[in-house]
């Protein structure tokens, strides 16, 4: 057997002999009332698959001597920090690390290349490490419900990034690079404190969906319309906003729904 699945039942510790599966593969106790994880995690060398979501854990063993992972879930616990040993998980594909107590990333992450899916929703993160740039291999970005007040310029460095979720910091503006996603599909800047659109949105070409809304625009800038991907744009709860009849009639002539 190479998974143990014990999820929802209201256990406080693992069962003691799930550290001698040595060739476990998937390790499920999510939801549980687990306070801590002991050292013995180590020895799940072969494990691929971890879900530790939904319990109180304060800390946690370092997991770098499980280089197979691929599934990291630790969303909705206690933690201040990410386990140590973590850049050295070359394989990882999805990290869930939403709803902790962090107030920051380790630079270590950057270590993480063939990381798919990174979700650090709903921490106290002031900003995002320059080292989130070397994630070349990342698809979706949520760092929503934090305290950002913009995103490093190493960013643009994210070359097959398809979602950016930012809704709910205190996003001022945005920085150029973020014009060097070529792939982004859908960018999420809602309930941010943005007084104009960021300039390095005009540069995405494939970019489909541009949530806009409860900011603090002023105007729309005519270029918002030759973004030829464009289907979706919501500027709601923009008080200030003034829209040009035109420029919004031009969108929805093409196709382009608008929320405004």
């Amino acid at each position: 057997m190479d998974e143990v699945r014990l999820r929802d039942r209201g256990l406080t510790e693992i069962p003691p002999e799930v550290w001698g599966k040595r060739g476990l593969r998937c390790l499920d106790v999510g939801r549980n009332r687990l306070a801590q994880v002991p050292a013995e995690l180590a020895g799940l060398t072969a494990l691929e698959e971890l879900y530790l979501d939904g319990n109180r854990l304060e800390r946690m063993p370092p997991v770098g001597a499980m280089p197979g992972l691929r599934v990291l879930d630790l969303s909705v616990n206690r933690l201040a920090a990410l386990p140590g040993g973590l850049g050295g998980l070359g394989r990882l594909r999805y990290l869930y690390a939403a709803d902790l107590r962090l107030a920051g990333l380790p630079e270590e992450i950057g270590g993480l290349a063939g990381l798919l899916y990174l979700n650090v929703n709903g921490n106290g993160l002031a900003e995002l490490p320059r080292q989130v740039g070397r994630l070349g291999a990342l698809r979706e970005l949520r760092a929503m419900r934090n305290a950002l007040t913009g995103v490093p310029e190493e960013i643009g460095g994210l070359a097959g990034l398809r979602e950016l979720h930012l809704e709910g910091n205190q996003i001022t503006g945005l920085p150029g690079t973020v014009g060097a996603l070529a792939e982004l599909r859908v960018l999420n800047l809602r309930w941010n404190h943005l007084d104009a659109v960021p300039g390095g949105v005009r540069g995405l070409r494939a970019l489909r969906h541009l949530d806009l809304r409860a900011n603090d625009l002023r105007v729309l800038p005519g270029w918002v319309a030759d973004l030829p991907s464009l289907d979706k744009l919501d500027l709601r709860w923009n008080a200030r906003l003034r829209l040009e009849p035109g420029l919004v009639g031009d969108l929805e002539a093409r196709g382009c729904v608008v929320y405004a």
